[in-house]
């Protein structure tokens, strides 16, 4: 069983790679609702000048100051309410200083993160696999597929306005390659025929 979990960790993993991969870099689909910024180098330039240190941020910022009343908690609150529905909103994940773009080294890390991956979903197949058939293996890898894509992806479109049809195209693009990837590997980790 053990060499069973092992080549269905490899194979998955290999499987979720290929397929995530033709899913962003051939059909396009992993670019989805991703535009370029109008008039870039104004942009650009106005955050070099006001932005210094890296981070992830959010706008319109809530106060961080300490309010001393419940009136002034809620006037800090109404004050954030208003910015937030002039607008703009958004995030920022950002660099002031830019950074090397080493594609070998986030194409591996995409690479292990998928063999971590794979090696939990091994795991829930190796203690279902005597007692469900192949069909069940591979619908419970779509279902773990579909449960990931609930929870990880409508949070950031609802929290953080991620586009409708980023976050359709997203869901889909892990949906899909960890389902290919689970048809591979619970054709591989089952327990063997009785003799």
């Amino acid at each position: 069983m053990t060499k069973r979990v092992f080549l269905g960790v490899v194979a998955g993993s290999i499987v979720v790679f290929l397929v995530s991969s033709i899913w962003h870099m051939v059909t396009g689909l992993g670019q989805t609702g991703i535009q370029r910024l109008p008039n870039e180098e104004a942009v650009l330039s106005a955050m070099r000048s006001s932005i210094q240190s890296p981070g992830f941020y959010f706008f319109p910022g809530m106060s961080t100051a300490a309010a001393s009343s419940k009136e002034q908690q809620q006037a800090a609150q109404a004050d954030y309410l208003q910015k937030y529905k002039a607008g703009p909103t958004g995030i920022l994940i950002y660099h002031p200083g830019g950074q090397e773009l080493d594609f070998g080294r986030l194409i591996a890390v995409q690479f292990l993160t998928g063999l971590a991956g794979a090696g939990l979903l091994a795991w829930v197949l190796a203690m279902t696999a005597g007692a469900t058939t192949f069909l069940h293996r591979a619908l419970l890898v779509v279902a773990i597929s579909l449960f990931a894509s609930v929870i990880y992806e409508i949070p950031y479109w609802n929290w953080y306005g991620f586009p409708t049809d980023y976050t359709i195209a997203h869901a889909a693009g892990w949906i899909v390659s960890w389902s290919a990837a689970g048809l591979a590997m619970a054709a591989l980790i089952k327990r063997p025929a009785a003799n």
